[in-house]
């Protein structure tokens, strides 16, 4: 009774510590003197076993994109004795095995993601099972390989149909230290063991250790940890095709090696992200992209910039574009002593410079391209006032009266109204060219008498900057 009273409490006591993991548990096997320490337990996140055969599907990044904003150039080894947290981008983000649905608590993970942290870069390592890292190391000659321990080494067993995989952290004389984590185990743990006894330490069948790198014990001398400078980022040239990228990038220290751009529409999340590289001219970067490289989705487009130094140091910006079809605004006025002038479009001059004479009424439309998308527009007339709203081309002022326009406001109509802006500016009598007014706003003068003799109007993506001045586009006397 007394023995299997004693094992049910055993039982109980494995059971409430696999349930509930403390911050530092230790086993020691004195036969072995190998020591398991589990430590920095995290909170769950949502993966799945790696299966013999399973494969981890490589996103097919650029080796630029697995770059980290902290990553500096170093062979000097820093050993990780506690617990990746969920925001360490090598385990998580940019980790193939987690994107892939196999994150931690895996074994394959966890290597992989630790040989990202060492190199600081992409690891040339298996994206298969533990049992296929040994094999595809001396399949593809990425790295060296033996049986001495050293540190920063993938440590590679196949003692049964999964394999297990661990990286070397410690070796304090013929003691060896390595961190690992495991579907079936812990999150992370490390294990002390004696050089020489590896077949006897986790599933046995010990393969060897796969040398990632060499390091140096002692710290190099004054590494660039300076990132670049990206400055004036910004997208020009949007345009029914496409848009144009361009930023500045300097680096005084290690130079400029490339500069990326990220992006994606905001439709279906990142289904249509693609990593561009950018031309370097100088200090200027640029990237002309194209719609049919994303799907020929339009809308909001977000793009990051992303500058790599010589020493790996990086930097990143945002921006965000609305991408529209181009909309084509065609006016025509007319004009004192010469009646209806040519139409005119997208920003051109309707009217004259230089001759005083007025206008006397206008027509506005557009091409609409297919979107539902119409333009109003009201003018203000010597002796009359506002005028009711006109809409796509219809006359707006007097005809054989003599009477001359002093302001105007213009706006779109339609469900589509929001994806663009209308911008026009008028010259005025005594006063020249007016600024800018958008929307609605008026333009133009009101209680001086004073006639319009030339307007400006121009359709364009919404949110777009303005094509100039826009304090001063009206003025009234009353």
């Amino acid at each position: 009774m007394k023995f299997y009273r004693g094992t049910f409490i055993c039982l109980i006591l494995i059971l409430a510590l696999g349930i509930y993991p403390s911050a530092a548990l230790a086993e020691e096997n004195s036969d072995s003197g190998t020591v398991i320490t589990a430590i920095d337990v995290q909170p769950f996140v949502e993966t799945r076993e790696m299966l013999p055969g399973d494969v981890a599907p490589d996103p097919g990044w650029p080796d630029e994109a697995y770059q980290n904003d902290a990553i500096t150039t170093t062979s000097v080894f820093s050993p990780r004795l506690t617990a990746p947290t969920a925001d360490n981008d090598y385990y998580y983000a940019k980790n193939i095995f987690y994107l892939g649905g196999y994150g931690m608590p895996n074994c394959t993970a966890y290597a992989w993601g630790r040989a990202y942290e060492i190199l600081g870069s992409k690891p040339n390592l298996s994206n298969g099972n533990a049992n296929q890292f040994w094999g595809y190391n001396l399949n593809s000659g990425a790295y060296p390989y033996g049986t001495t321990p050293k540190v920063g080494a993938i440590l590679c067993w196949d003692g049964n149909s999964y394999g297990h995989v661990a990286v070397v952290e410690k070796i304090e004389g013929n003691k060896v230290t390595v961190s690992e984590s495991s579907w079936s185990g812990s999150y992370f743990y490390t294990t002390t063991f004696t050089a020489g006894s590896e077949n006897s330490v986790s599933v046995g069948g010990f393969q060897g250790y796969i040398y990632i790198a060499d390091f140096d014990t002692e710290p190099e001398p004054s590494p660039d940890t300076t990132p670049p400078t990206i400055s004036n980022a910004q997208i020009t040239d949007v345009n029914d095709e496409g848009f144009t990228i361009t930023c500045q990038v300097t680096d005084t220290d290690s130079g400029i090696a490339s500069v990326l751009f990220p992006t994606w529409t905001d439709a279906n999340g990142q289904d249509d992200i693609v990593w561009h590289r950018a031309t370097i001219n100088g200090n200027t970067a640029s990237y002309r992209v194209l719609y049919s490289q994303h799907h020929n989705e339009l809308g909001t487009y977000t793009v990051h910039a992303y500058a790599y130094d010589g020493a790996g140091n990086t930097s990143a910006t945002a921006l965000n574009v609305s991408a529209q079809k181009s909309i084509t605004c065609s006016y025509q006025t007319h004009v004192q002593d010469y009646g209806w002038q040519p139409w005119k479009s997208n920003g051109e001059l309707s009217g004259t410079s230089g001759e005083s004479k007025r206008l006397e009424a206008i027509e506005i439309r557009v091409d609409n391209k297919g979107y539902d998308l119409g333009i109003e527009y009201r003018t203000h007339i010597q002796n009359i006032g506002w005028q009711d709203w006109k809409h796509d081309g219809e006359i707006s002022g007097t005809s054989k009266q003599g009477l001359r326009l002093e302001a105007i406001e213009v706006r779109l109509t339609g469900t589509d109204a929001t994806r663009y802006d209308v911008y026009y500016r008028v010259h005025a009598e005594n006063i020249g060219w007016l600024d800018w007014a958008k929307n609605g706003g008026s333009s133009g003068t009101e209680g001086f008498g004073y006639r319009l003799e030339a307007i400006e109007v121009m359709v364009v993506p919404a949110g777009s900057s303005a094509p100039g001045a826009t304090m001063r586009a009206f003025q009234s006397n009353k």
